[in-house]
C-alpha cells in the first residue's frame, strides 16, 4: 500500500504477527513497562548506595570508630538488603514481560489486523473491532527490529511489521509522520 497524499493517511495495511515477531514485540514492551519508573531509581541508585554503605562501614571499621564486629554485621546486612531489591526488580521485570506477552499474544491470536493511521488518529481493526487512538493519547512511535511500536500513554502497544510496508522508505514516512504527529500533540497540549 502506497501513502495517499491527498487525505494524509497511511494505510490499511492488513498483517499478522508471526511467532517471532510476537516474541520480540512482547519482549520490548515488558522491558519498556518494567523500566518505565526510571532506571536511575530502580537500578543504579540501589547500586550506588551499596557501595557507599560498604565503603563507609569499612573505613569506619578499619579506623576502629565501630567494632569490627558492628562493620561485618552492617557489610551483611547491606548485602542482603542489596540482593532483596535485586531479586524484587528481577521479579517486577519478569512480571512486566509476561504482562506484554499477554497483551501481544491477544493480537496475535486474533489473526488478521489492519492498521490505518490517519491525520489525528490511527486505528488498528482486530476480529471486527476497531481500536482509535488519538496521537494525543500516545508517547512515541519506534521502528526496532522490523516493527514499528507507537507506545500509547496506558494499555498495550500497536505492534506492525515493517515487512507489510511497500519498503524501507515507506517505513521511514510513516513513523516520520506519526511521530511527527505525536511531537505536534504533545507540545499543544503543553502550549507551545
Amino acid at each position: 500500500m502506497t501513502v495517499d497524499l491527498a487525505t494524509d493517511s497511511f494505510g490499511p495495511y492488513a498483517f499478522t504477527l508471526s511467532p517471532a515477531e510476537a516474541e520480540a514485540a512482547a519482549a520490548r514492551a515488558g522491558l519498556r513497562t518494567a523500566l518505565k519508573g526510571g532506571l536511575l531509581a530502580s537500578h543504579v541508585a540501589p547500586l550506588t548506595a551499596f557501595a557507599l554503605i560498604m565503603a563507609f562501614a569499612s573505613v569506619l571499621a578499619l579506623t576502629g570508630l565501630i567494632s569490627r564486629r558492628a562493620g561485618e554485621a552492617t557489610l551483611i546486612l547491606a548485602a542482603a538488603a542489596f540482593m532483596i531489591q535485586r531479586l524484587m526488580t528481577h521479579w517486577r521485570i519478569r512480571s512486566a514481560r509476561q504482562e506484554g506477552r499477554a497483551a501481544i499474544s491477544r493480537l496475535q491470536s486474533a489473526g488478521a489486523l489492519t492498521a490505518t493511521f490517519d491525520n489525528e488518529t490511527l486505528s488498528l481493526d482486530v476480529d471486527g473491532r476497531t481500536l482509535r487512538l488519538n496521537y494525543a493519547d500516545c508517547e512515541a512511535a519506534e521502528d526496532a527490529g522490523g516493527l514499528i511500536y507507537v507506545w500509547p500513554r496506558a494499555g498495550a502497544p500497536i505492534v506492525m511489521p515493517t515487512r507489510v510496508l511497500a519498503d524501507a522508505q515507506e517505513a521511514a514516512r510513516l513513523l516520520c509522520r506519526v511521530s511527527g504527529r505525536i511531537g505536534e500533540t504533545r507540545r499543544a497540549r503543553l502550549g507551545r
